[in-house]
């Protein structure tokens, strides 16, 4: 059984409704974009995110406006909607300075002057070689992979392994123009 306050409270959302769907775009966004900046400062602690977050909530509300989605209250929606968006950006944000500090803990990689002068060729080809045998080329001699281990990362037999590395060291041999040492991967 509704009681009266619940019957008043229904008639002024549908009120709201109404006055939502009659309400200008532009009217609702000049009277409550500052507010939403505000909330969004308040999130983020940046004026520049915060715009942009206002920004991107308003262009949400508008297309939900544009196909008469009729909000109840487009300003709790957009307010709602601008508190999700900066508190993503938070996640983000920490999401990204996790990885950097990642990256920051790694080796530094070796200057080019540490390398071989032949390396940069080598590898170049390696890269010209067919997909199969780059990868195998690359677990076995920049990885220091054994073969089983070569072929457990690729998915396939140690003997297909073989192959490819086999097939990568002549054409290697030839596109270098080095002759192929008997090497044997066991």
């Amino acid at each position: 059984m509704a009681t009266l306050d619940t019957v008043r409270a229904d008639e002024a959302a549908g009120r709201l409704a109404k006055d939502a769907r009659a309400e200008p775009f532009a009217d609702f966004y000049a009277r409550n974009f500052r507010d939403v900046v505000g909330l969004a400062y308040s999130l983020t602690g940046s004026w520049v995110a915060a715009e942009d977050i206002a920004q991107e909530a308003f262009v949400r509300a508008y297309r939900g406006w544009r196909r008469g989605a009729g909000y109840r209250r487009p300003d709790s929606w957009v307010r709602t909607v601008a508190a999700n968006l900066a508190t993503s950006r938070g996640r983000r944000i920490a999401a990204e300075a996790r990885a950097l500090a990642r990256l920051r803990a790694r080796p530094p990689l070796p200057a080019d002057d540490d390398l071989p002068e032949d390396a940069d060729a080598f590898w170049s080809a390696v890269r010209s070689l067919p997909r199969r045998q780059a990868q195998a080329v690359a677990l076995r001699y920049h990885a220091d992979l054994s073969v089983d281990e070569v072929a457990e990362s690729m998915g396939c037999a140690p003997g297909t392994a073989k192959a490819h590395l086999h097939g990568a060291r002549q054409a290697l041999a030839d596109a270098l123009g080095v002759s192929e040492e008997d090497e044997r991967d066991d």
